[in-house]
């Protein structure tokens, strides 16, 4: 499966929960990593459910962070040694609390909610 960002292509691949893809930048094996070389999201293939959901929302953040060129601006706000730490924290308040912002879009917006936001997810998909 493949998508754009910014007119960055990005392809997502399911692989062994295994596979040296897994291994993030600080060496550990772990569910899901995302490499701005290839452009893919690596998701280890025993994720399902709403813990798939969850991680998958956290890759696309860095999805969006390469593909807008917001890493640079992470940089510049604190220190080398919180780079990491903090693109990780960024893509973590996303995934845990990016629905529930859309959500509360929609309480207080109602249906005009829903059309804004899959405008703006059709133009994502063409």
């Amino acid at each position: 499966m493949s998508f754009y960002m910014n007119n960055f292509i990005w392809r997502v691949e399911f692989v062994n929960p295994s596979d040296p893809m897994l291994v993030d930048r600080t060496g550990q094996l772990t569910v899901a990593t995302t490499d701005p070389i290839t452009q893919t999201v690596y998701l280890s293939n025993t994720l399902s459910g709403r813990f798939l959901v969850t991680v998958l929302i956290h890759e696309l953040g860095h999805c969006a962070m390469i593909s807008y060129d917001l890493i640079d601006d992470i940089h510049r706000m604190v220190y080398p040694k919180y780079w990491i730490d903090m693109e990780e924290w960024v893509c973590n308040f996303i995934a845990n609390y990016g629905e529930q912002i859309f959500t509360k879009v929609y309480d207080i917006l109602g249906p005009e909610a829903l059309n804004v936001l899959s405008y703006e997810i059709e133009k994502l998909l063409n």
